[in-house]
Parts: structure tokens; C-alpha cells; sequence
């Protein structure tokens, strides 16, 4: 087992309110559209309650194959229209991959708009390439994400 342990930081700007961004995180089939990297990738959202104290269980793997990777997520924080803390296992049956405690703090900017700080504390248990697949989801997903707000506010 190659243990690696890193914090991704990304900072996104998104042409949406606060209110507009909290509602596409907390509404699990808008979420799982553009939570996913790619049209390769698939992510099923099985029962969800975004809430403080709530959980998460969803699904995860190629598009058009069994989804054989289980997200298991407990919330610890939710401020509505402000703030998402949650810790996210990733399991491949038996198998844990990564543990991470992420954060999705929204500041509401001058002009409106939102900026998204997302902070991403993991510890992969399958070396650096478990950091690397967070730090490339995540960032696929929040240019999906402003891709999709984007198109609401035109």
C-alpha cells in the first residue's frame, strides 16, 4: 500500500449566486451531470441528504459499464447558500482508494456573482495517482459547473 497525503486547492469564479451554486450541489441529478470529468465517466447519486449530521452513498466508473467504485459521504457542515463540509471515502469493493475531508466554500463577489473556494484534504491509499484523480475531477467538474450556470444566466 503507497500511502500519499496532499491538499488540493482550487479557486473558481462562477456566473451564478451563491444560491444558484448551492442548489446545483444540493440537487443530486444536476450534480451528477456535472460532477463528471468527462462523457467516459459516469456518477449515480443513490441517496442523498445534504444537510449537517446528513450522508451520501453514490457510484461511480466508465459510462455504460458496472459502477464499481462507491462514494461514501458524511456531511458535517452545510450552511445553506454558504458553506458544504463533508468527508468522502472512495471504495473499490473491498478496497478503500481515498479518504478526504473537502470543503465548497461560496463567496458571494461585487458583482453577484460566486467564488468558489474548494478545499480537498486526501489521503490516497493507492499512492499519488488517487491525489492526482482529485485534483483533475474536481477541476473538470467546476469548469463543468460554470459551463452549466453559465448557460442558466444567458
Amino acid at each position: 500500500m503507497e500511502i500519499h497525503h496532499e491538499t488540493v486547492t482550487l479557486e473558481k469564479p462562477l456566473p451564478a449566486s451563491p444560491e444558484e451554486v448551492f442548489q446545483a450541489y444540493t440537487d443530486p441529478r444536476a450534480r451528477e451531470k456535472w460532477s463528471a470529468p468527462d462523457n467516459t465517466t459516469e456518477i449515480r447519486i443513490l441517496e442523498s441528504n445534504v444537510k449537517t449530521g446528513g450522508s451520501e452513498t453514490g457510484k461511480c466508473g466508465t459510462r455504460g459499464q458496472e459502477l464499481n467504485w462507491r462514494m461514501d459521504v458524511a456531511y458535517h457542515l452545510v450552511e445553506n447558500d454558504r458553506l458544504i463540509t463533508f468527508t468522502e471515502e472512495l471504495w473499490d469493493g473491498d478496497n478503500m482508494l481515498t479518504v478526504a475531508l473537502i470543503t465548497f466554500d461560496l463567496s458571494k463577489a461585487p458583482d453577484g456573482t460566486t467564488i468558489l473556494l474548494l478545499t480537498d484534504q486526501i489521503t490516497s491509499f493507492v499512492g499519488e495517482g488517487g491525489v492526482q484523480g482529485h485534483r483533475d475531477g474536481y477541476t473538470k467538474a467546476l469548469d463543468n459547473l460554470a459551463s452549466m450556470l453559465g448557460e442558466k444566466v444567458e
